[in-house]
């Protein structure tokens, strides 16, 4: 059977190569149509397996065929067999990589060629193939091509008869609820969410897994920072997990519930969703394709947040290498990766002061977004936000005033942009605003802009605490920013002592006493008490910081021991049992 496969392809790639002598006619250059022509009518009357089509354009690839590949990929009937493939292979997706490296804009010519299909088979009365041209639209998504996939998608539900294709409804919507989360375009998601919750409700029969649509629904008020309502769509989704939900929309639901479950310290429970979501991935689709290494991705933010910085950086690398080998420097999925990876190695090489691999990865992922995303998307904000706390780190390190003061402005300016783009965007009150604030706050503090360094840190404050609740680690680190102010540089210990130690406590809370950044806070204190001669409490955070240090060495980091799942849930669980041994507990963790 091995060597029947490899004589196919051997004969597919010489037809490739010397198509115009397979065809009989030496000495002239027939149209590339004419091999098109030949494999469709191939496909159309002799049923032809879609490992061939596979095959064929593989071998296209190999030979640089630009000019077919393109005419394969915008031929309807070929790309709805050949989309029946992206979830064991990854041809479909490095060929599309070939034609927008030469600068074709494959996604777009899909989406409109499709909304051309979809709209020919409605006015002609033919039976619509919405199942499979719904496979087209994933198959954008999965390429990160959102705005395409959402056209597309938009254009189908309006084609659709609800009574007769009432899934598939339902699956374009939740598709559209998560195009339009990924083009910043929220109110248009709540929109598709209500249409699909309307219809689905409606249904007598409903016959229809909604896990999916309620996990988009989480991650839409996750991104919004509407945290209470993530955790409850979050849940409702977890208890759609069964036989009936397919292994993509499985995978989905494990990873946006995880992401929820970190941001209200869920730690254990988190990280058993990721790690069996990875593990699901890599088992179904292979260590290779674009699903599983957007799967490490959100694991790797998960180990970001449990304090595992150096695990977070090699799960974070494994990412990037796949999705640069697949995709290429021309996609967005690529800017994505390399933002996390520079912002992990950013944190990891914080106290060694070397940031060369991060501003490395930082200036792919700008020169990405600013090449293919319009000025006012999102990712511009967290793109140029990571760049600004390279360059603020770089000017600590300068030597000369001018470069350090030239580093230092660059650095505002970026911060400045990217706080009043998430403004527009996501309003005041939200997490990633109140981010940028702190980061200014930083800056200020570094610029000796005291006064507008505080204020930034106290609206950062007011909107963490406001929206997390008093004890969040992300309200930690405000606390300790504006402590830092207070005892270093405008000389107000009375102020800073009390931010500090509550600091330290939500630390200890969450994470334990080996957390890596309880080193800053300790330090902050042993200065404030030295320099106020209360020599018993300056030795007392001396031990105590010895004390982290030897823990530290121990290796004894990791900040969800005690709380952990991963001991309940063993590798070889079924899906269904990892998301009952999260759901049924009930102590706190």
């Amino acid at each position: 059977m091995v060597e029947v496969q490899l004589l196919q392809k051997l004969c597919i790639k010489n037809i490739i190569k010397n198509w115009s002598y397979f065809i009989g006619v030496e000495n002239f250059t027939l149209p590339e149509q004419y091999l098109l022509d030949f494999l469709e009518c191939c496909v159309e009357n002799f049923t032809l397996p879609e490992q061939y089509l596979l095959d064929f354009l593989e071998c296209c690839v190999e030979n640089n065929e630009i000019s077919i590949i393109h005419q394969v990929l915008l031929t309807p009937h070929l790309l709805l067999d050949l989309v029946e493939t992206k979830d064991f292979d990854v041809t479909l997706y490095t060929s599309t990589r070939l034609l927008v490296d030469n600068n074709i804009p494959i996604h777009n010519e899909i989406s409109k060629i499709f909304v051309e299909y979809v709209a020919y088979k409605k006015k002609s009365g033919k039976a619509q193939d919405s199942s499979r041209v719904i496979k087209v639209c994933e198959f954008l998504i999965e390429c990160g091509w959102h705005k395409a996939a959402g056209e597309l998608l938009d254009h189908l539900y309006q084609t659709m008869n609800p009574l007769a294709e009432r899934n598939n409804v339902l699956v374009v919507l939740t598709h559209l609820i998560s195009t339009n989360i990924a083009e910043c375009k929220f109110t248009q998601a709540k929109e598709a969410f209500v249409k699909a919750s309307t219809f689905y409700d409606t249904l007598k029969d409903r016959g229809f897994n909604a896990g999916l649509l309620y996990a988009e629904e989480s991650y839409r008020h996750y991104c919004l920072s509407n945290f209470a309502e993530a955790d409850d769509w979050s849940g409702r989704a977890l208890l759609e997990v069964n036989e009936t939900l397919d292994t993509a929309s499985c995978i989905t639901v494990l990873r946006r519930t995880a992401k929820v479950y970190i941001n209200t310290r869920r730690f254990g429970r988190a990280e058993a969703l990721i790690r069996h979501a990875v593990e699901l991935a890599g088992y179904f689709y292979g260590t290779r394709h674009p699903l599983y290494a957007d799967t490490l991705q959100d694991y790797g933010f998960c180990l970001l947040h449990l304090d595992l910085v150096s695990e977070c950086v090699e799960v974070y690398s494994k990412a990037v290498e796949i999705i640069d080998e697949v995709f290429g420097e021309n996609n967005i999925k690529t800017a994505v990766a390399h933002e996390d990876l520079a912002y992990a190695t950013y944190v990891y090489e914080y106290n060694c002061g070397d940031y060369e691999k991060s501003l490395e990865h930082s200036n792919i992922s700008v020169r990405i977004v600013n090449k293919l995303l319009d000025p006012d998307h999102l990712l511009h904000a967290s793109t140029s936000r990571l760049r600004a706390l390279i360059l603020e780190e770089l000017a600590y390190e300068e030597e000369s005033c001018k470069k350090k003061d030239r580093l230092l402005r660059e650095a505002q300016e970026l911060h400045n942009k990217s706080l009043k783009l998430c403004r527009s965007v996501l309003g005041e009150d939200n997490i990633q605003t109140a981010r940028h604030y702190g980061n200014l706050g930083r800056l200020y503090q570094s610029m000796k802009m005291y006064k507008s360094a505080e204020k930034m840190h106290r609206r950062a404050i007011r909107i963490k605490e406001s929206l997390l609740g008093p004890d969040n680690f992300e309200l930690a680190l405000s606390l300790g920013h504006l402590a830092s102010l207070y005892n270093y540089d405008m000389r107000r210990p009375d102020d800073a002592l009390p931010l500090y130690l509550r600091s330290i406590d939500i630390a200890l809370k969450m994470f334990g006493p080996a957390f890596s950044g309880l080193e800053y806070d300790y330090r902050g204190l042993i200065y404030l008490f030295s320099t106020t001669n209360q020599e018993e409490e300056s030795i007392e955070y001396l031990e105590k910081l010895q004390d982290w240090k030897n823990l530290r060495d121990e290796g004894a980091g990791h900040p969800a021991q005690g709380t952990s799942l991963t001991n309940d849930v063993q590798t070889g669980q079924s899906t269904v049992e990892v998301v009952k041994s999260v759901i049924v507990i009930t102590s706190p963790e």
